[in-house]
């Protein structure tokens, strides 16, 4: 199958998998549909997290008292709230696509498993959510914010790139 995309191949193949566990065709034209959905999901979030001044970072460790967000191998946003007395909340939002998982949750009172680490699950205790497909990109607040401008930060970050990504959904179907 020769599709005209730049994804990296560990996405390609999970977007054969996602095709087919969500009930798509697995023919070229809908994979090449979804990489390129996903191009330009990855695109809006690059540049949004440059935009507001977010940091890429490689991992994320559990005690980090900072904000995050997570983009996941099939397109899927976890915003995650600075630690508050030891605990966060987890915000998922699906790729809109699947119907296996709900289209978004938050849970309160969450923690992270372990260490958030690019090209591995995020194991979530305390939620609906227990576990992530692998991430792609992890992005935290910066160290300057308090906690409460994180908060602020991580909810204009979540609203725009969910926005950006509702709208490439309905050019899906």
């Amino acid at each position: 199958m020769e599709l005209n995309t730049t994804i990296p191949e560990n996405i390609l193949k999970h977007l054969h998998y996602v095709a087919k566990s969500f009930g798509l065709g697995q023919d070229e034209e809908t994979i090449q549909m979804l990489a390129d959905s996903w191009e330009e999901k990855l695109e809006a979030f690059e540049s949004k997290m440059i935009e507001l001044g977010m940091d890429e970072v490689g991992s994320f460790e559990t005690d980090d008292e900072r904000g995050a967000l997570a983009l996941t191998y099939s397109g899927s946003l976890l915003s995650i709230s600075p630690l508050n007395e030891g605990v966060r909340k987890i915000d998922y939002t699906s790729i809109g696509l699947r119907k296996d998982v709900p289209e978004s949750l938050t849970n309160e009172n969450c923690t992270l498993k372990g260490d958030m680490e690019v090209e591995k699950s995020i194991e979530i205790e305390g939620g609906s959510i227990k576990r992530t497909s692998q991430i792609f990109k992890i992005v935290a607040a910066p160290l300057s914010l308090n906690p409460d401008e994180q908060e602020e930060l991580i909810d204009e970050a979540k609203t725009m790139i969910i926005d950006t990504f509702v709208d490439m959904n309905k050019d899906l179907y």
